[in-house]
């Protein structure tokens, strides 16, 4: 689903501030947290290289790439979830996303975005899978935008079966 066809499935103008100051931050942020749930019950956190959607693909549908043996895709593979947490560098802005996320193991979805960083040899893609994550759960705080005092609460937002988003009980 399209940002545009998401936009008209929401309908609520104060979701739609929200969805926008998500979607500011999100594309403002290089690197992403990626959040996996562990073996033993805890979580596993590092960051990666985020990347865009592609063109005509839903704004909340986001990528990175991770080495097709380690632990990273192992647990997404056990599991089929994850959070991405993006952080503003101007510290007033964060945004936490969960959603399905599936590993694709097709060298357009690596080579496309191993394009957009450093790889002159070309080592990277035959090491490499590309992870979508599909988002249907929102965590965000944007100063000036969420409720304040800053740091005391957060607004989150869950997708409707109908592709658009509310604001969760």
């Amino acid at each position: 689903m399209s940002v545009e066809a998401t936009s008209r499935a929401t309908h609520d103008p104060v979701v739609e501030k929200l969805l926008a100051a998500a979607r500011d931050t999100i594309a403002e942020v290089p690197y992403c947290w990626v959040v996996t749930a562990a073996g033993d019950g805890g979580a596993n956190a590092r960051a990666v290289k985020a990347f865009p959607n592609e063109d005509g693909e839903d704004f909340w549908t986001r990528w990175f790439l991770t080495s097709r043996i380690g632990r990273k895709a192992t647990e997404i593979r056990q599991t089929g979830r994850v959070t991405l947490a993006y952080q503003h560098r101007s510290g007033n802005a964060y945004v936490a996303l969960a959603g399905r996320a599936e590993l694709i193991d097709e060298p357009e979805a690596v080579e496309s975005r191993l394009r957009l960083v450093y790889d002159p040899e070309g080592t990277l893609a035959g090491k490499l899978i590309a992870v979508r994550v599909a988002a249907d759960h929102l965590e965000l705080h944007v100063r000036g935008v969420t409720a304040e005092p800053w740091g005391h609460g957060r607004t989150f937002l869950d997708r409707a079966p109908d592709g658009g988003w509310r604001l969760a009980d």
